[in-house]
């Protein structure tokens, strides 16, 4: 389906004749202009898209260099791309572009990237290169509504079976889910902020997962709860930022880091407040109840369900969706293998991350796609949800010290988790760059 909800009719597109690229002797003022211009335009959909910080500049970088320019520079937060390039005269032209809103959308991030590759490679006129992106950005695949509140309830489902709930306090879950993500649709057409976003959606969750549980549906409203919350946690905004601030893009890693503290607060703040009036006005609802413990391979079910609908959300498409969700099972079977064989929390959650980086790297090389359509997938059941409910619980009822302690434990998982990616894509990239300058070094001797 395309963005306005009719469908795409696919037709084959005759090739039109390429004409080379001018000649550095031969560019004039304005073909300088367009091409910062066109490899800014291509850095912007990579960001709208979710794309890491170190994607969208290298894109930029990739673009410009591949029509022979070397001088350029980039600086990229997650709200701005800033653009300069020096020409054959000594000029300097800057290109600055704002971004407003973004989303994950992995689709957009595979398909903008295999055309950042096909520019490099084949250097076309401008106007070529900016008919391909027209084209590239008309063949981006989005989900319709039906499909978006589907994945948001394979979420809840999943993720409530996967933490230790009941089949019905699992399906409890998935219904708060799509309460969750009818909250989200609203919120998203009135641009509201993060906190009020979050705080909004955490309040209707927290609400009707007690509900719904008052009800009948379920007993344990904290594993119904638990599920659904799994939709507004940013686990994945945290890894970035910490990826972001390894690899050198401090302002863009603090940036998300920031992010991350804002959404978490709403998050503690509309949930606790969600409960607390729930279990003051409705009757009937436990507290304190265990959850279940599953077999091995009933979690990695669950996982992967959870992790299906997180897919369908971020507009996961194409041949490698059954890849991706292997990867969810991957690291789960790695975590709690560990775990079993005697390894503390963190250091179990560390190296199912690094697995899961080694996965992704992997399947990008083979099937020549971005890591993190692979990378997203496989950190899913990795994601501490647990723990952050129950950090949140503890703050409801003002246990300080129990608080302090899960939220800790909870902050060292996720800490060894981005550990575990960038242990393993940092060696990749390393791989990359020697395999780039060997490369360069047998082109010179010839």
């Amino acid at each position: 389906m395309s963005r306005n909800g009719h469908k795409e009719i696919k037709k084959e597109v005759s090739p039109m004749p390429k004409e080379p690229a001018a000649a550095p002797a031969e560019r004039g003022a304005s073909f300088y202009e367009e091409l910062l211009e066109f490899a800014v335009s291509v850095a912007n959909k990579l960001q709208a898209c979710g794309a890491e910080t170190y994607r969208v500049e290298d894109t930029i970088t990739r673009i410009i260099t591949a029509y022979g320019i070397e001088k350029v520079d980039c600086f990229v937060i997650p709200s701005s791309i800033m653009a300069s390039l020096e020409t054959e005269d000594g000029r300097l032209l800057t290109k600055i572009r704002r971004l407003k809103s973004s989303e994950t959308m992995i689709d957009g991030i595979e398909k903008y990237s295999a055309l950042c590759r096909r520019i490099c490679a084949e250097t076309p006129p401008i106007s070529e290169a900016k008919r391909m992106l027209r084209e590239t950005e008309a063949s981006v695949r989005r989900y319709g509504a039906l499909i978006y509140y589907l994945s948001a309830f394979l979420i809840g489902f999943g993720f409530g079976i996967f933490f230790g709930g009941t089949v019905w306090e699992a399906i409890a879950a998935g219904l708060c889910g799509i309460a969750t993500a009818l909250s989200l649709r609203f919120m998203s057409k009135f641009n509201t902020n993060a906190f009020f976003t979050t705080f909004v959606c955490s309040f209707i969750l927290g609400f009707c997962a007690n509900a719904i549980v008052a009800l009948g549906v379920g007993k344990n409203a904290d594993i119904a709860t638990i599920g659904a919350v799994m939709l507004l946690v940013p686990g994945f905004l945290f890894t970035n930022s910490l990826r972001d601030i390894i690899y050198g893009d401090t302002m863009s890693g603090v940036n998300r880091l920031v992010q991350v503290l804002i959404i978490a607060v709403a998050l503690v703040c509309g949930t606790s407040v969600a409960v607390s009036l729930a279990r003051s006005i409705l009757p009937g609802i436990e507290t304190g109840l265990a959850p279940l413990s599953y077999s091995l391979p009933i979690q990695c079910l669950a996982g992967l369900i959870g992790t299906l609908g997180f897919g369908l959300m971020f507009n996961l498409h194409g041949k490698g969706v059954p890849l991706a969700l292997l990867g969810s099972v991957i690291s789960w079977l790695v975590c709690s293998l560990c775990m079993r064989a005697g390894l503390s929390e963190p250091a179990s959650y560390l190296v199912a991350a690094a697995a899961s980086s080694f996965y992704a790297e992997l399947m990008a090389r083979l099937r020549k796609f971005p890591a993190t359509s692979y990378l997203l997938c496989a950190l899913v059941p990795l994601i501490p949800g647990a723990g952050i409910y129950y950090t949140m619980d503890f703050i409801r009822r003002g246990m300080t010290a129990e608080a302090y302690a899960r939220g800790m434990a909870t902050a060292y998982i996720a800490g060894a988790m981005a550990i575990g990616v960038l242990l393993i894509s940092t060696v990749f990239r390393m791989w990359g760059v020697w395999k780039k300058n060997k490369l360069a070094k047998l082109r010179k001797g010839r």
